[in-house]
């Protein structure tokens, strides 16, 4: 099974819809090798420059292509992940 996860519930539908995922369970949707869940807001996002070695701002540095792109977790005070989502998945 491959698991979806969208950044809040009205994605989840529409993706779930999608790949066939149309059995609703408490905090995600199931179906066609699928489950969707969802968050409340962006849990990842690309890595600032300095996550890349580079240091301040420099002219001939720009633009700031990566070989590969690094993701880094959204610092945020306020709790992303609905119990639900948390709860199914930890099992």
């Amino acid at each position: 099974m491959k698991t979806i996860i969208a950044e809040k519930p009205s994605v989840a539908r529409e993706i779930a819809r999608i790949v066939g995922a149309t059995k609703r369970e408490e905090g995600y949707f199931e179906g066609g090798g699928y489950a969707v869940t969802w968050a409340f807001g962006h849990l990842v996002q690309l890595a600032m420059p300095d996550g890349y070695g580079v240091r301040g701002f420099v002219r001939d540095n720009l633009p700031i292509i990566p070989d590969t792109f690094t993701l880094v977790p959204v610092r945020s005070g306020r709790r992303k992940v609905t119990s639900p989502t948390a709860a199914w998945c930890r099992r």
